[in-house]
């Protein structure tokens, strides 16, 4: 009986040597190049919308060493696209005190997630942050109203009732000599010369649907309005 605790004994501490071999030699891979060292993260991303395009500002720690960002995103599924932004002058905005920079993405409309990681001079990387965006493309301009139009008492104005988010409208009509006037902007209310009865008035609205946005969004059709 003591023989067979002897054996027990010896396979344990034969055990528990092999066990602490397998723990030096995994804790050898994360101590072999010094500590882990993290570049200062980005403190806030703000992202402003725009018609198959973003805006993104970073505001990134204070870090003497960083050297730049990396933004990325998914462009389908499995597939990513990503953009480096450079901490230079001319990446920087003096009005809103941050760096920038506007993404083109043809192919996405809707929401979409956006990733950032920064990096500094010794190529040490900081730790992931991320933000949704929103992008505007045809099927939301599609869903835009034109503002509606009527008129003054002697039918000499044309008068565009604001809509919420509206800026100004596309307008061109129709004149006595069956020709149209150049498209002009128009907020409010147009004065109308030389106006051919029973003609046409064409409209498009113009929308800043968020303050911050970069881009004005158009209806994507007119709207025909019959002058009286």
């Amino acid at each position: 009986m003591i023989r067979k605790y002897k054996y027990i004994a010896i396979l344990l501490l034969a055990f528990m040597e092999i066990s602490c071999d397998n723990a030096n030699d995994l804790l050898d891979q994360y101590i072999k190049n010094g500590p882990i060292v993290y570049a200062g993260k980005i403190k806030e991303m703000d992202i402003q919308s725009g018609y198959h395009r973003i805006r993104v500002n970073l505001y990134p720690e204070a870090d003497v060493n960083r050297s730049h960002c990396i933004l990325w995103w998914n462009v389908s599924s499995g597939v990513k696209d990503s953009v480096k932004v450079e901490y230079v002058e001319a990446n920087y905005d003096e009005d809103l005190d941050c760096y920038y920079t506007i993404i083109s993405v043809p192919s996405i409309e809707g929401n979409l997630l956006i990733e950032s990681q920064n990096v500094d001079t010794f190529g040490n990387r900081s730790l992931i942050n991320n933000k949704g965006a929103f992008i505007y493309g045809p099927k939301y301009t599609s869903t835009l109203v034109n503002s509606p139009v009527s008129f003054s008492a002697n039918k000499t104005t044309a008068i565009f009732t604001n809509r919420i988010g509206a800026v100004d409208n596309l307008v061109s009509y129709e004149q006595t000599n069956g020709q149209f006037t150049q498209e002009v902007l128009v907020k409010g209310n147009l004065s109308l010369v030389n106006p051919k009865i029973g003609g046409l008035i064409r409209s498009k609205t113009r929308y800043v649907i968020k303050e911050n946005d970069i881009d004005t969004l158009v209806t994507s059709t007119y709207l025909e309005t019959v002058i009286p």
